[in-house]
């Protein structure tokens, strides 16, 4: 076998460099820690410590993707996506942080932090789409957009009734307030 034919049956490269290690270790902690946290009772202690963990893996896979430049050659779509993305955590957390507005902190946190974690999956989507042969940009955001932001919203619609503050059958555990 010549060494063209070695190099068209070697698996494609995932990680390019030690930047790209870390972003890809911070996003899949980001996926494992955001699904959790969307699935534990919420104001638990779990949900707590998961949260922290889910926007510490954020927060570095955010910054790392400022360091990849191997697809556009410098700043690129993505980037932009990751900076929509840190507004989203900010506006996420900055309730959290604040308590306020006193009425409605816990629904905005609520729903900015699941808009966050429908964002991660979204860009999975699109970086596993995006090193597929053939797709151009506006297919990839399309079908990425598509197959997880409508489904998301059809579950956060159902989920918010149950997330909402003191509705029955909320998920809270009582050990802890808030």
């Amino acid at each position: 076998m010549t060494a063209a034919d070695q190099a068209a049956y070697r698996m494609p490269t995932v990680v390019y460099s030690s930047w790209g290690l870390l972003h890809l270790v911070a996003a899949l902690a980001s996926l494992i820690l955001g699904t959790a946290v969307l699935l534990l009772a919420k104001r638990g202690a779990l949900h707590k410590r998961f949260g922290y963990g889910y926007v510490g893996s954020m927060i570095l896979m955010l910054t790392t993707s400022f360091a990849i430049y191997r697809q556009y050659h410098g700043f690129g779509i993505f980037h932009v996506a990751a900076l929509l993305s840190s507004v989203t955590l900010v506006l996420g957390m900055a309730p959290v942080l604040r308590k306020k507005p006193v009425r409605s902190w816990r629904q905005l946190h609520y729903s900015f932090m699941y808009l966050s974690v429908l964002e991660l999956y979204v860009a999975l989507v699109a970086e596993v789409l995006v090193r597929l042969p053939g797709l151009h940009f506006w297919e990839v955001a399309s079908i990425s957009l598509l197959a997880v932001m409508l489904p998301g919203a059809a579950l956060f619609n159902h989920r918010r009734k149950q997330w909402h503050v003191g509705a029955p059958g909320a998920q809270y555990s009582p050990a802890s307030s808030g």
